[in-house]
């Protein structure tokens, strides 16, 4: 079935065998801060998932140093994101908006503008083999500060148009709450870029989950959400996304993985739908762990939830609708979807 992802990482996303021979073809090898060369796939993943991943939130920039120390050059950086195209073509997504944070991949003298331009070019050679279409989202991660963050979003402003299309907030939630952020996501607020934000995803209590879902909403102006992992059970806070139009980026097997949730019945994706919110099923980082793909996804979630053909319409409906495409782009994909489904029912 023809699918969009809107919550993938890049880095998240392109399997370790493509990763090693990005580094192999650009002679460089994958480290931990340390030093430490992982050469194969399970000391990779020995260090990457650690004693456990509900831990890797608070470590992101220490358990993806060996992706983020490869994605240094020009070079790697663009075939990161063909590679990173290449895959969604094969999972069967037509559209996608991959993000990642370019303040991360300028240890070795790249500005954000080079880092942002070679991913830009990367997708665009990725696009241009599969067939897939596959827009930027500018990300910054909270351990950054507000400097890098507001550069960050200050260089996504300069390729409005030109393959990006919105910024992100991402890394570790917990003390770190979207009114700290205020000022790089204001700088949006005059610009044709959209905006979406991590919120819900281990802020370090369901108290605080809610309240910055809610400030994202209403601080950052969020268009989307990512993880909301605590709403479904908070009433007042549902009538506010239904008010201000926000979709919902869920990540069900990531959410699972990371311990945020004990069952995929916690989401409450039935409840949502029943109630109109606009909820899509998406990735996240669908390489760092087992069965992390969009279709995986689908399948745990109809699973779980007993879902049937109408649901799946519903939340593949949903992420066209909430993709920060044009309406054009988005009819197109809707046509690709009723093609298929009507090859399905015969």
């Amino acid at each position: 079935m023809p699918k969009a992802d809107l919550h993938s990482h890049i880095d998240g996303s392109v399997p370790f065998r493509e990763l090693s021979r990005i580094a192999r073809e650009n002679h460089r090898e994958m480290k931990t801060r340390g030093g430490n060369v992982l050469g194969n796939a399970n000391a990779f993943f020995g260090f990457v998932r650690g004693e456990g991943y509900h831990t890797l939130l608070s470590e992101i920039v220490d358990r993806f140093y060996p992706i983020l120390g490869l994605m240094q050059t020009e070079e790697t950086i663009r075939e990161v994101g063909r590679t990173y195209v290449k895959g969604l073509k094969e999972d069967g997504i037509v559209y996608a908006e991959g993000r990642f944070a370019p303040h991360y991949h300028t240890a070795e003298g790249m500005t954000q503008a080079d880092v942002i331009e070679s991913m830009l070019e990367g997708l665009k050679a990725g696009c241009e083999e599969t067939g897939v279409q596959a827009n930027l989202i500018v990300a910054f991660g909270r351990e950054a500060g507000i400097g890098l963050a507001e550069e960050a979003v200050s260089q996504a402003l300069r390729y409005e148009g030109r393959g990006v299309v919105g910024i992100d907030i991402g890394g570790k939630e917990e003390g770190n709450p979207p009114e700290k952020f205020q000022s790089a996501f204001k700088l949006t607020f005059e610009s044709k870029l959209r905006r979406t934000a991590h919120a819900g995803e281990g802020a370090g209590s369901v108290d605080q989950s809610l309240r910055n879902i809610r400030n994202s909403i209403i601080l950052l102006r969020a268009d989307r959400i990512g993880h909301a992992v605590n709403l479904a059970n908070d009433r007042a806070l549902i009538s506010l996304v239904l008010e201000r139009g926000v979709a919902l980026e869920m990540n069900p097997v990531s959410n699972l993985t990371l311990h945020h949730i004990h069952s995929l019945r916690e989401l409450g994706l039935d409840r949502l739908i029943s109630s109109g919110v606009a909820v899509s099923v998406n990735s996240d980082d669908p390489a760092i762990w087992p069965n992390g793909s969009l279709s995986e996804n689908f399948v745990a979630v109809c699973s779980v939830y007993n879902f049937g053909l109408e649901e799946v319409d519903t939340l593949i409906s949903n992420s066209f609708s909430a993709a920060f495409a044009s309406n054009e782009e988005k009819e197109t994909l809707r046509e690709e979807y009723r093609r298929a489904r009507s090859r399905l029912k015969s």
